[in-house]
């Protein structure tokens, strides 16, 4: 699991054009990760995502190249695990010097999306924070589909990627607005959204 956590972030965020020296820290599960430098197209970033589950919280902190579409703050609950990301990137040499606090606890804003649970996705969570849309999901792992839903912040529904993990895949990724309606309007899957292989990785392996 963590060879496909490390691969998952390390496919998010690396950019091929070269032309902005950036700090580079890429995460490790067993301990802080160290400052490199590296060359990257045209922004830094630097970022803390945090994973809930089981009543426990995991910080992920890194430092690399920046896309556009990691750089939102935001976050995706699907009842039994959440995942907040805070981003921030800029565009000078060696300015993602710093890493952004995890971003804190959020509040019920009044939606309502359905989620799964171990007999199907009629369930309901209660939306918090900036979740304003509704998600739903088929993450394959393996030989092996699931099906996610729950909220989402607008951030986390623009943009264009693949997780380029072997093995684990998005399928059927649907945004929407408007209380339980978990599949209406299709949004292009983010960047951001491509954390969600990590969480069927957490769950699932």
């Amino acid at each position: 699991m963590k060879t496909q956590v490390v691969l998952l972030l390390v496919c998010m965020l690396f950019s091929k054009a070269l032309s902005l020296n950036c700090y580079q820290c890429l995460p490790s599960l067993t301990g802080p990760c160290t400052n490199e430098q590296t060359t990257c197209s045209d922004q830094c970033a630097s970022s803390t995502i945090s994973v809930f589950t089981s009543g426990t919280k995991q910080d992920i902190s890194m430092k690399t190249c920046g896309v556009e579409d990691l750089c939102v703050s935001g976050s995706m609950n699907i009842g039994i695990v959440k995942v907040t990301n805070n981003a921030q990137c800029c565009s000078t040499n060696l300015c993602n010097s710093g890493t952004p606090p995890a971003l804190p606890k959020q509040v019920p804003n009044g939606r309502v999306c359905y989620t799964c649970d171990t007999n199907d996705c009629s369930a309901k969570v209660y939306c918090e924070g900036n979740e304003d849309r509704c998600i739903s999901a088929s993450v394959k792992q393996g030989g092996n589909t699931v099906s996610m839903k729950g909220c989402v912040s607008q951030g986390f529904c623009v943009g264009s990627g693949s997780s380029g993990v072997p093995g684990i895949g998005l399928t059927s990724v649907h945004c929407c607005e408007g209380n339980l309606c978990n599949g209406a309007e299709v949004f292009t899957l983010s960047f951001v959204l491509m954390i969600v292989p990590l969480i069927s990785s957490i769950l699932f392996s």
